[in-house]
């Protein structure tokens, strides 16, 4: 077995007995010797960065118009279910799920705006509490990073920045190359 399809079968095998109300349902697995698919549940509103950053946001949904906003409890139910998502992965899993890419393109929302948390390309498992727990390269997105480190934390600290997304409505990458939504938030708070 070739090291792709491997790795294709291990994250089939830790994803597909995962079931949780805010982590989006992995249906089903196609593989032949020239692709490989999965194949996850529907997501009618797609993406939250669609909502939140007008990012080619659908204007008509089955066919009828609607102008829905994010409101206030929206965005609250929203993060709510981002966090109960978060939480199984990392306390009711075993091993423990690490999702490592945690951020508004990767929280998909039904038809009423509840969030399921999605794409686990990145993700990894926690073995044992002993073992080392760096990786050799960074994973995630710029403005999403906060650690180097596999453990619950850097998916805490992505989850931050979605928060800080939810409330002023800036991208995590607002700023230069340098510089995120994070730190502005922190020069901001801070007064610097």
């Amino acid at each position: 077995m070739t090291n792709s399809k491997k790795n294709f079968s291990q994250k089939f095998k830790f994803l597909a007995p995962v079931r949780h109300y805010n982590i989006v349902k992995l249906l089903c697995c196609i593989s032949s010797q020239n692709s490989k698919l999965l194949i996850y549940e529907y997501m009618e509103r797609r993406s939250l960065d669609r909502w939140l950053h007008g990012k080619n946001r659908p204007s008509t949904i089955s066919g009828s118009v609607h102008h829905v906003v994010l409101d206030w409890p929206k965005r609250l139910q929203i993060a709510i279910g981002a966090a109960q998502g978060l939480s199984y992965m990392h306390h009711d899993c075993s091993p423990s799920i690490i999702h490592r890419d945690v951020k508004s393109s990767n929280i998909l929302l039904d038809s009423e705006f509840n969030a399921k948390i999605a794409d686990f390309g990145l993700a990894r498992m926690l073995i044992k509490h002993g073992e080392p727990d760096t990786m050799s390269s960074v994973a995630g997105s710029f403005g999403y990073i906060g650690s180097r480190r596999v453990n619950e934390k850097i998916d805490v600290y992505s989850f931050g920045v979605v928060l800080l997304e939810l409330v002023t409505g800036r991208e995590a990458h607002d700023g230069d190359e340098r510089s995120s939504l994070a730190e502005w938030a922190w020069r901001t708070h801070s007064g610097r």
